[in-house]
């Protein structure tokens, strides 16, 4: 990352050509490797339901407060990945949610509209703003959205199982 965006601290230091070949190559390995482990994996509802709330407890601690992504400070399309990846684990478990706990359901929902509506407003062309144009007051909008989120979601593994 650091040699695909300008330098922002004194100890950066270009790796080679040959550096980034190895870097990339074990990336490459890498990513073929988890793909194909990921071809026959299986989940339990609670298994879903705590991931959930793992990716927003990633948002939280890191893409929310702009440290994540230091170079390129792309910190909100890292945020949105999270909040979708928790909106599909949500979704895929809302029939049986509706089921045992329709309140939290739509608390849940309701909830999750509402930091998007938030992350919506931080949008630039195809994708967001860079994280260094944010206030501090839009910051702590997102993270008070998090928090609010990650309250009721704490619960959807309880509600489910």
């Amino acid at each position: 990352e650091k040699d695909l965006w300008p330098a922002r601290a004194k100890d950066y230091a270009a790796m080679t050509t040959a550096e980034r070949a190895e870097y990339a190559d074990d990336l490459l390995a890498n990513t073929k490797t988890l793909y194909d482990k990921t071809r026959t994996v299986s989940f339990t509802a609670d298994q879903i339901a705590n991931g959930a709330r793992g990716l927003l407890d990633e948002v939280a601690t890191g893409k929310v407060t702009g440290e994540e992504e230091y170079w390129s400070r792309t910190d909100l399309w890292d945020f949105q990945a999270n909040i979708d990846g928790a909106r599909v684990a949500f979704e895929g478990l809302k029939p049986l949610l509706e089921k045992k706990n329709p309140q939290l359901s739509a608390q849940i929902a309701e909830k999750f509209a509402a930091l998007q509506a938030l992350l919506d407003k931080t949008k630039q062309g195809d994708g967001f703003v860079s994280y260094d144009q944010l206030s501090q007051d839009q910051v702590k909008q997102l993270s008070d959205a998090v928090n609010a989120l990650s309250e009721p979601l704490s619960q959807l593994a309880a509600a489910v199982v």
